[in-house]
């Protein structure tokens, strides 16, 4: 075997040095390319004549003079003295003058008593793409308006906060990182009264939570949040990734609504000292509710949107973070760090995604527009799956295809609020959930049905239910206004709106449920 490996040596290198899928360069001491393979032909765009024709200046768009490279040399040969590799990056240029990033391992060898070096070129461009990548969500990430942690599940410790987290809180990194978040987190007992051993274990059970309490910063300042909270389970380890917003100007504003709604119980007692004063506090209140319903939508959207964004940046955080912990333990290897960015990278994927799912809905349009009934019905059905993805409603739909020429935003928000409704209360329930969608029209008029097998609305509010500020919820969570906003809505657009309570079959089987009625002019064309 020695003797046929000795006889076709030159073949073998030769067969070798073609099928490299790395660019391989012979060069001398005075920076001549003596030899290139085909790899490195094909990815400089030379012919195998034209490049032993050119110096490492050429080639190198770092190293891009005589002086350079006799410099770089010398450093080399310094640095390792017993002829070992280097291993450096840098920027390659093509024929045609564009360049690209390379990773390069050289080595100086002795042929017939002179020194040559070889050089094995790699690609790096998808590297330095997701490096930059990377790069750009960490920045996303710090430049969030919310403070973002990820907390060991065992420890309690934190593992990695954002700069805004360090800022409200007046902690650096390193300090958080030696803190258990129970140190800096306590219940908020107007809305949570759960400490962190019970959320703990509650988001062990359930992945995802969501939870109220008070950070107490390094000064001592309280303040209170609404943590989105999400389990990730890393090499065998979990991780909770936290998000917390502070909540101080929402419990001020619901504060004065208590307040408000409290001088409007007493406002028979003191009827005629008070009357000027509760007039001025109404039309405030009228004002600021008034305000509150331009935003409504879009603050739905928006909450929408931060539901879906938040398990693909949990995502990304845990990844990273675990990428960091690897390597600061000299465990990251290729293979490790190759499947980390390729997650990181479908998470990122998922991400552009769903901007461009929700991007339409904030579009302003003013003026009617002819659209097709059944895709607004389909995108109210996507938008408002994004806070429910695991309670499992199921939507059934029979929808007639049709064009209508009416405002087309404003009737996707009615259906969202509808559904919405519908959701907030089916999640409450045991058992098979599902909303009904169904569409017929006469010559005259077009009727949208939404029903769902929630139980029905108690008889004696459901009357009250498009008066406005009339809520069923906490305060915290609902405003009063969507189904007031609704009928407007619908009126606007010269139709009605309507409730009840009926009996709904589904699969041989009969629920009670709500059925809301849209009833619109029907006008195809203009």
């Amino acid at each position: 075997m020695n003797d046929f490996v000795n006889n076709n040596l030159n073949s073998i290198l030769e067969a070798s040095f073609s099928l490299s899928n790395q660019a391989i360069y012979l060069l001398n001491q005075e920076g001549e390319v003596l030899f290139a393979n085909n790899n490195a032909l094909e990815s400089l765009g030379y012919t195998e004549e034209e490049i032993t024709k050119l110096h490492v200046w050429d080639i190198d768009a770092n190293v891009n003079t005589k002086e350079k490279y006799l410099d770089a040399v010398k450093m080399f040969q310094q640095k390792s003295p017993n002829k070992q590799s280097n291993i450096l990056e840098t920027y390659h240029k093509r024929k045609n003058g564009r360049v690209f990033p390379v990773e390069v391992v050289s080595k100086f060898t002795k042929i017939d008593g002179k020194e040559y070096l070889f050089s094995y070129a790699r690609d790096i461009t998808s590297r330095v793409r997701r490096t930059e990548e990377i790069n750009l969500y960490f920045d996303l990430i710090n430049s969030s308006k919310d403070m973002i942690f990820v907390v060991d599940h065992e420890s309690e410790l934190v593992e990695f906060a954002n700069e805004t987290a360090c800022d409200q809180l007046g902690y650096t990194l390193a300090e958080l990182k030696k803190t258990k978040i129970s140190n800096i987190r306590k219940p908020m007992e107007s809305a949570d009264n759960i400490a962190i051993p019970e959320v703990l274990k509650k988001i062990k059970e359930e992945n995802t939570l969501t939870t109220f309490g008070v950070y107490t910063s390094k000064a001592g300042v309280n303040i209170p949040v609404e943590t989105s909270l999400h389990l990730k389970e890393y090499q065998g380890k979990f991780f909770v990734t936290a998000i917390s917003r502070d909540i101080s100007e929402r419990l001020e504003i619901d504060g004065k609504r208590e307040e408000l709604n409290l001088k409007l119980k007493n406002y028979n007692k003191t009827l005629e000292k008070e009357i000027s004063k509760v007039k001025k506090d109404l039309i405030d209140y009228e004002s600021i509710m008034k305000r509150q319903s331009k935003m409504a939508a879009m603050g739905e959207m928006l909450e929408n949107i931060a539901h879906q964004w938040r398990q693909p940046l949990s995502a990304v955080s845990v990844l990273s973070t675990g990428m960091i912990l690897q390597n600061e333990q000299d465990l990251l290897n290729k293979d490790l760090l190759d499947a980390g960015l390729n997650d990181i990278n479908e998470q990122v994927q998922y991400l552009s995604k769903t901007i461009d799912d929700f991007r339409n809905f904030f579009k302003p349009n003013k003026q009617k527009n002819r659209f097709n009934l059944k895709s607004v019905i389909k995108t109210s059905i996507k938008l408002s799956k994004a806070r429910y993805t695991k309670k499992h409603i199921e939507f059934i739909t029979s929808i007639e295809d049709m064009e209508l020429f009416t405002y087309e935003n404003e009737l996707l928000q009615v259906l969202l609020n509808i559904i919405t409704n519908a959701k907030d209360e089916l999640i409450k329930k045991e058992g098979k959930k599902f909303i009904i969608i169904d569409t017929c029209c006469d010559e005259d008029y077009l009727y949208i049905k939404i029903k769902d097998n929630a139980g029905g609305i108690d008889k004696f509010i459901l009357d009250r239910i498009f008066e406005p500020y009339f809520t069923t919820k906490h305060n915290s969570q609902g405003t009063g206004i969507g189904l007031y906003m609704s009928k407007n809505i619908v009126k606007h657009m010269n139709g009605k709106i309507s409730v009840k309570n009926e009996n709904i079959e589904y699969n041989s089987s009969v629920y009670l449920g709500a059925c809301f009625e849209i009833k619109l002019p029907f006008v195809q064309n203009r």
